[in-house]
């Protein structure tokens, strides 16, 4: 990566040229050039085409094989202006339904808690809230992120790691808040599903972490299985709780809440998968 910045610096200085000048011709901004010669960024395959062209040069006077193998590695995941759109609508979109699950958590609270919950279910409901607004939270940071065109594979690893992390939190604080209430049957079954349940949240981290953040390319599959496996898990889990809320009271309360939140958690899968996809795709690119 050095080397590639240290060339379009030598090149550059070469012709007797500044950066502003040099992005003036690129239609770029002078921190872009900033930031290919410091080596913290990788123009796009094309603009690079046209950097080489700027400088009288070739492409193969300024890339070294060490450079293109890093360069997925450190650029953005998605470059293109279309991917780019796609990640940004999807952190977007988890990130409003996310927000809005959070105001009627607090709502509910607030507002029915002596109807519908006792003690120990109302505990529940904050631990929802509070567990909601912090992936709401880390949404938000990759939401900025993806507007600002900065999550390269560290950081879409370090947003999947956060996001899944809260979410074993929680699963383990409504556990035990049932446990405490006296909600549900104790049986082997029961034990052992929450246990798969948190298996393959720890599964899915370690797959998100060995595909963005390996030192060499991996398989996207274990992604793509895992992802498919969480929205399985969630659905499953959704259809079973809304068939055990027919015929009661609590059916149209469920299904109002419930189907956002079901919506929102579902995003996020989605969002990796999508983002799996184009970084391998351009791991290809670069590879071939």
């Amino acid at each position: 990566m050095a080397e590639f910045g240290e060339n379009v610096r030598k090149a550059r200085e070469e012709m007797g040229i500044t950066q502003q000048t040099l992005a003036d011709k690129l239609y770029v901004t002078r921190q872009a050039v900033s930031r290919w010669e410091n080596g913290s960024r990788y123009p796009d395959l094309l603009t690079a085409k046209s950097l080489a062209k700027a400088l009288d040069t070739s492409l193969d006077e300024l890339l070294v094989d060490d450079d293109m193998r890093t360069y997925p590695e450190v650029n953005p995941v998605l470059e293109y202006p279309l991917h780019k759109r796609v990640q940004t609508a999807l952190f977007a979109a988890a990130f409003v339904t996310n927000l809005i699950t959070v105001i009627w958590y607090i709502g509910f609270i607030l507002t029915e808690s002596r109807v519908y919950m006792t003690d120990w279910e109302g505990v529940s409901q904050i631990v929802g809230a509070v567990t909601t607004a912090m992936v709401t939270g880390i949404l938000l940071y990759g939401l900025i992120k993806s507007i600002k065109d900065t999550v390269n594979p560290n950081t879409a690893a370090r947003i999947a790691v956060m996001i899944v992390g809260v979410d074993m939190l929680d699963a383990l604080a409504v556990l035990y808040c049932n446990y405490r209430n006296y909600t549900v049957t104790w049986s082997v079954g029961y034990i052992a599903g929450s246990i798969l349940y948190q298996l393959i949240d720890a599964a899915f981290i370690v797959s998100i972490l060995v595909f963005f953040c390996g030192k060499k390319p991996h398989s996207p599959v274990p992604v793509y299985i895992l992802s498919g496996i969480v929205i399985l898990s969630y659905l499953y889990s959704y259809m079973s709780t809304f068939i055990g809320h027919i015929g009661t009271p609590q059916v149209t309360r469920f299904v109002m809440s419930s189907s956002l939140r079901l919506f929102a958690v579902l995003l996020i899968p989605t969002l990796f998968i999508y983002m799996t996809a184009v970084l391998h795709r351009k791991r290809r690119l670069t590879k071939s």
